[in-house]
């Protein structure tokens, strides 16, 4: 109950500031993959598990990742009709506890590769405060593209109708394995997995904690390659190892509060 409170409050708070939907068209792509995506909340309890359909958009220059869900949140909150929808689904879950249909953020975060500058860009929204309800905080940071060293192994297989291969690497405290296709000799995949010599369209870690599976690829009637900001604030400036440190804080700072919180990040070497 606690935590759509919060919901509530979060977003309703945030609308008072946000009167419009923005977005920015960067380029037009050529390439819209769709993944889902499971990740486990609670490693105490596998069966706590936060599934997501994850929209990989790619474009001559600039490509962009992230959550269906996440995208269809922030539009829909900061648009009169579409906030009246979202509520409605939130008290309906409520009564049925059913929370698979609640408008909102799974997967927060939009990661921009070779926008605005070389390297990845990563917007959040961000809440703090004791009682969680002091104003969001809207944050960015950049970083070089990560390069993971893949290690290319013999296996083989088909996802979808495409013939793949698999690879390993060692990547920010987690060892991946994923699957790309030469068919498709587009070098990108989901998240920040990139660097082979062909489109990964499987990628899991060591621990099956995360998962990504390729489930359809779009090439005609695209939208173009977009940054969105609906709710037009100025994103803060932060760092990525900044910005892990200050969410896991404020993870077991709530863990009591909310579920889904005995879980560590897909990157791990903020621990460092």
């Amino acid at each position: 109950m606690k935590t759509f409170i919060f919901i509530l409050i979060f977003f309703f708070g945030c609308y008072v500031q946000a009167s419009a939907q923005k977005e920015k068209a960067i380029e037009p792509a050529i390439m819209e993959c769709q993944y889902d995506h499971t990740a486990v909340r609670d490693t105490l309890d596998r069966s706590h598990v936060m599934k997501d359909r994850m929209i990989l958009r790619i474009g001559k220059n600039v490509s962009q990742f992230y959550s269906w869900y996440t995208l269809q949140g922030d539009s829909m909150w900061t648009d009169p009709r579409g906030r009246k929808i979202a509520a409605e689904r939130i008290f309906e879950a409520l009564r049925t506890q059913n929370h698979e249909n609640i408008i909102g953020e799974r997967t927060d975060g939009y990661i921009y590769h070779s926008y605005p500058q070389k390297g990845i860009t990563t917007t959040y929204t961000s809440q703090g405060g004791e009682d969680m309800r002091t104003p969001v905080t809207f944050l960015y940071f950049s970083e070089e593209t990560p390069r993971q060293e893949w290690k290319i192994q013999d296996s083989v297989k088909q996802v979808l109708r495409y013939t793949c291969q698999l690879a390993t690497a060692q990547f920010r405290g987690r060892l991946w394995y994923a699957w790309f296709t030469p068919d498709i000799p587009i070098d990108n995949g989901p998240w920040k997995l990139s660097g082979l010599p062909g489109l990964i369209v499987e990628a899991y870690d060591s621990q099956n904690y995360y998962y990504y599976t390729l489930t359809g690829i779009q090439t005609k009637k695209l939208q173009p390659v977009t940054f969105y900001n609906y709710w037009e604030k100025v994103f803060e400036k932060t760092t990525r190892l900044d910005y892990l440190k200050k969410a896991h804080k404020s993870q077991i700072k709530y863990a009591d509060k909310f579920r889904y919180t005995n879980y560590d990040f897909l990157e791990l070497d903020y621990h460092q």
